[in-house]
């Protein structure tokens, strides 16, 4: 029985076995020719492959009438590593100054092909007179700083790197490295056996994931190819991967990808790769200028970039930094004495100053108007020159975060609530619609929502102004009868017909003031009034106005139009508003100068989009107007904060108290500032309450102190009227207010409220009028 039964085992064993080994031959082949697949398809990163997308800022012009304290010129040399000397500059990258000049031996800029040299900045008075060659003493034409490096991205992470040799790594770096992550690197084939054992132990010890067994090289493979979502079939790629990595390449090659790609947590919105880009982003160094406690840190991050964050979280990055050191210790690296003085010095991360002038909003908003324009991806390499004015972003974030945490604390049922208060704020150049800075929000990490650009709200009070303007440009062939700033308009209860139907518009306070002047409808942002003018002179004439100073979002076809009940972008708006300040030329708003290949060849640069939206004379009334608003108006509140100068801005506030809005402008720059939730959720404030205050201390700090004012154009005449009738002022009126007209729109009859005027007219006949 029992000879039987072997016979009929050994047949069946055989049969087994023979569709076993084919199992694994089919397995070795598989596994062989992945292998060998990897082997050809995967490679390392190079220095020279895929190189950075590099953005930077406007250049910082030096020229005759330059007020360095103002434009923040010392500030400026600097953030671009000048450093202060005692004497003339002798090399590039110094400067010395006095009460007289400022020497400056200026770095070479090879895309604009100009060699280092010095130049010398005369001062009278504080405001540069001369721009001179210090080795001629000529006058130099048009000079700049280069610009500053603002961002930078690779593979679509925001970033900047500088590959890092192996021979300039440090080697005590490079030690404390492997004793960390990989002490048997150099013996291992890409996989280590005893860690991968090791780890196992532990882990089923303790009941829970403690240890990782993942050798260098594989940890290098899932950074590059592999995406972090933990599967077992992610694992045995990764294996098969480092050690076809292993087979191709040298240990040296390996290790020096490792230390350029290795992930080490952000900066802000910037992504930190590389031991040699965390030493520059984190503690402003080069890494031959590492001490041991801060390598340890950069060295303990790689456990849990974010986790560690000394950016986030200072006691776990000091907790986790303390154990390196103390492995270092023990391995005979570091003396106890110098580890005992590392740890008892506190983690002190000093962001570089590219990470604080990072404009993340404005970078966003650049690239997708890049990848619109060209109508592809932007190429690897290229670099960006951008319109940003790095100093203008620095104050316009700070304040706007500030003036934020104000509001909270004033007005305590703005704070603590699910979706927090926001804001969002635009500088722009009104002679070349440059966008000078640009912040979309109060948090880029926790929302990447530009509230700036992509953010459509009510626009409130502000379409107002447009709505005189439209009357003004009528006005011209409707002679004395069309519209001016002294009409006078009646604010009393009015039922009008509309688009929707008949409406009655109110104002703000629930008033009414009877006849008002243009001026001072507008000053005291009266809304009946503003309606009344609409139904006079058409939606349709507002709508085109509208369409032509930039406005693109859809526009409602009734009279709630003139009160802002459409949406608009905070951009567009405030570009609107920089066509008044322009006399009536609007320019399309862009983030870009040009964008160039590595050896100068530019690949484009936007057309500049210029158009005459309204005429200089009209522009220049309503900019007369706006004036006035700051003055004596809603905007009254920015001059009792320090606001001096020729200003012209509006307030904004929306039905429901929804939106708070300030725009205001000079002949040189416009400031838009809007204040709100993401939810529409009211704010219970006007825009004098909520954005004003914000916009009066970017004004105060970004608007030159020597500012012009707006000069009237040809075509523009003034008079002295009186406010309460609109008419010729006489010596019997009690109050006089000097008035712009366009010419041959302005009133010819004498005050016949007060009386009098037969002085006047004899001084009109003999030619000795006003």
């Amino acid at each position: 029985m029992s000879v039987h039964t072997s016979a009929r085992r050994f047949p069946l064993g055989r049969r087994l076995l023979i569709p076993f080994l084919i199992v694994c031959g089919v397995a070795v082949a598989l596994v062989g020719g992945y292998g060998a697949f990897l082997s050809t398809s995967l490679a390392l990163p190079k220095s020279d492959e895929h190189p950075p997308l590099l953005i930077y800022g406007a250049p910082f012009f030096l020229t005759p009438g330059l007020h360095p304290v103002d434009s923040g010129l010392l500030d400026h040399l600097q953030r671009l590593d000048y450093k202060p000397v005692a004497a003339a500059p002798r090399v590039a990258g110094e400067y010395f100054a006095t009460k007289d000049s400022i020497e400056i031996f200026l770095h070479a800029q090879e895309e604009n092909r100009l060699s280092a040299r010095p130049v010398r900045l005369k001062l009278m008075n504080g405001i540069v007179t001369e721009v001179l060659s210090v080795s001629d003493g000529k006058p130099l034409p048009l000079m700049s700083l280069e610009p500053v490096l603002i961002s930078g991205m690779r593979s679509g992470s925001r970033q900047v790197r500088e590959w890092i040799p192996l021979d300039r790594v440090p080697p005590t770096l490079i030690k404390t490295l492997l004793i960390i992550e990989d002490r048997r690197f150099f013996s291992h084939f890409g996989v280590d056996p005893f860690a991968i054992g090791r780890a196992f132990w532990v882990n089923m010890t303790r009941g829970v994931l403690v240890q990782g067994g993942s050798t260098l090289t594989q940890q290098l493979a899932k950074n590059l190819y592999y995406s972090p979502k933990r599967t077992l079939g992610r694992k045995l790629r990764e294996v098969m991967a480092a050690m076809a990595l292993e087979f191709k390449y040298r240990k040296e090659e390996i290790l020096e990808s490792y230390l350029n790609e290795i992930y080490l947590g952000q900066a802000g919105p910037v992504s930190i790769y590389g031991v040699g880009e965390a030493a520059h982003r984190y503690f402003s160094k080069n890494l031959d200028e590492l001490s041991i406690d801060e390598i340890a840190l950069i060295v303990g991050l790689i456990k849990g970039p974010n986790a560690y964050s000394p950016v986030k979280n200072v006691v776990d990055a000091t907790t986790r930094r303390n154990v390196v050191l103390r492995r270092l210790k023990e391995e005979g690296i570091v003396t106890e004495d110098a580890v005992a003085q590392a740890m008892n010095r506190p983690v002190r991360v000093m962001l570089n100053q590219d990470v604080l002038t990072d404009a993340p909003y404005f970078v966003d908003h650049l690239l997708r108007e890049i990848e619109q324009g060209i109508g592809m991806d932007i190429p690897d390499g290229v670099r960006i020159y951008s319109t940003l004015d790095p100093r203008a972003q620095r104050i316009v974030t700070q304040v706007l975060q500030e003036g934020l945490t104000k509001l909270e604390k004033r007005y305590p049922a703005l704070a603590g609530v699910e979706l927090p208060l926001q804001g969002a704020a635009v500088v722009l150049d009104v002679k070349t619609g440059h966008v000078l800075a640009m912040v979309g929000g109060r948090n880029y990490q926790l929302s990447q929502f530009n509230r700036a650009v992509q953010a459509h709200r009510s626009a409130g009070s502000l379409f107002k102004p447009f709505v005189y303007l439209a009357g003004f440009e009528a006005a011209r062939d409707q002679g004395t009868t069309g519209l001016t700033p002294a009409t006078l308009l009646v604010d009393e209860p009015v039922t009008l017909e509309s688009g929707a139907g008949s409406w009655s518009p109110q104002n703000y306070d629930h008033q009414y003031r009877g006849p008002v002047t243009v001026r001072t409808a507008l000053e005291q942002s009266l809304n009946v009034p503003a309606v009344r003018t609409a139904y006079r002179i058409g939606i349709t004439a507002l709508t085109s106005l509208l369409h032509a100073f930039g406005i693109t979002t859809p526009l409602a076809d009734d009279l709630s139009l003139a009160l802002g009940s459409s949406s608009v972008s905070l951009l567009q708006i405030t570009s609107a508003y920089a066509g008044l300040a322009n006399g009536g030329v609007v320019i399309h708003p862009v983030a870009l100068s040009n964008m160039v290949r590595e050896g100068g060849e530019t690949i484009w640069s936007p057309a500049l989009d210029r158009r005459q939206a309204a005429t200089p004379q009209g522009a220049f009334l309503v900019t007369s107007l706006l004036k006035g608003v700051m003055d004596w108006g809603t905007g009254a509140k920015a001059r009792a904060l320090g606001v001096r100068g020729p200003v012209a801005g509006k307030t904004g506030t929306t039905d429901g108290y929804r939106d708070a809005w300030f725009i205001g402008y000079t002949p040189d720059i416009a400031i838009g500032v809007w204040v709100g939730f993401d939810d529409e959720r009211p704010l219970k404030l006007t825009g004098a309450q909520a954005a004003l205050p914000i916009w009066s201390e970017l004004a105060l700090r970004l608007i030159p102190r020597d500012s012009p004012d707006f000069e009237a154009p040809v075509g523009v005449v003034q008079r002295k009227i009186d406010p309460k009738s609109g008419q010729l002022a006489t010596a019997q009126c009690p109050e006089k207010r000097v008035e712009f007209f366009i010419a041959g729109t302005e009133p010819t009859v004498y005050c016949e409220v007060h009386g009098g005027g037969l002085w006047e007219r004899m001084k009109q006949t003999f030619g000795l009028s006003q």
